[in-house]
């Protein structure tokens, strides 16, 4: 439900940019001897298309690294009572699973590297 929360930004940024598109797709068809309102409808609807739908992947986006960001706070915080809980440190962990898929983290490359 978090996701159509704001589906009005979707829209306006769709808006925006299928004006912005529709402009361009007039000067563009207009240049190259197409009719102007087929080139503004074209473009005007690809740009209407494409900025709703990245509007809405970019929150989307955004709050998925929200929680991610949460949670590794939580992790961080609770260090302690959860490396007594389950006899790991679960930052280590983390960082040793993302040196694992080959993200350099806290500046020591992966050992397969080269």
């Amino acid at each position: 439900m978090a996701y159509f929360d704001n589906k009005s930004m979707s829209m306006l940024a769709g808006v925006v940019a299928g004006g912005i598109g529709a402009y361009l797709g007039y000067e563009q068809a207009a240049a190259t001897g197409v009719n102007p309102f087929l080139g503004a409808a074209i473009y005007g609807g690809a740009g209407f298309v494409i900025g709703s739908a990245g509007a809405f992947l970019l929150k989307s986006l955004s709050q998925f690294l929200v929680f991610i960001l949460l949670i590794a706070a939580i992790l961080y915080v609770a260090r302690d009572p959860i490396e007594q809980m389950t006899g790991m440190d679960p930052v280590d962990a983390v960082m040793n699973t993302l040196q694992g898929w080959g993200i350099p983290v806290g500046g020591v490359p992966p050992s397969n590297a080269g």
